[in-house]
């Protein structure tokens, strides 16, 4: 009698965590799937909104808070060239006017390496930022066209 109250106390536990294990088991093979079947990923939506707060501390000419808001974003949209090149671009702006002298290098070679300078040129950027970036890319004589 003992033993059968315990296992219907029990079944309702193991079979909960039988479905978590069977989740945490298939959850990369859903995550490979969305990808392949060409669904695009899905932005983390905290990685959009700081890099909504880091443009809003661009804007307000706070380039060193613009500076690390723009890194963390960045790391959140490393699979979306298109808003990873615009972080990027803002990144680098935002360490030119900080002086930060080997940050600007470093973020070039990483724009380089991505390819993403095609994908800033036709970016949403706002034209002052494209400008100053371009200007930026001139003074390093960084080829930008490819």
């Amino acid at each position: 009698m003992i033993a059968r109250r315990l296992r219907r106390s029990l079944l309702p536990i193991i079979t909960t965590c039988l479905f978590i294990v069977f989740l945490a088991g298939n959850s990369g093979k859903l995550a490979a799937q969305s990808t392949s079947t060409g669904r695009q990923p899905v932005i983390d939506p905290f990685y959009l909104k700081v890099f909504e707060e880091a443009s809003a501390n661009f804007s307000r000419g706070d380039y060193k808070k613009a500076f690390e808001n723009f890194k963390i974003a960045a790391f959140g949209l490393l699979d979306e060239p298109d808003l990873l090149g615009q972080a990027y671009a803002y990144i680098t702006v935002s360490a030119h006017q900080l002086g930060k002298i080997e940050q600007v290098e470093y973020y070039l070679e990483q724009i380089s390496r991505l390819k993403l300078f095609p994908r800033i040129s036709t970016s949403s950027l706002p034209k002052e930022v494209k400008d100053k970036f371009k200007e930026i890319c001139d003074s390093y004589k960084v080829l930008i066209s490819g």
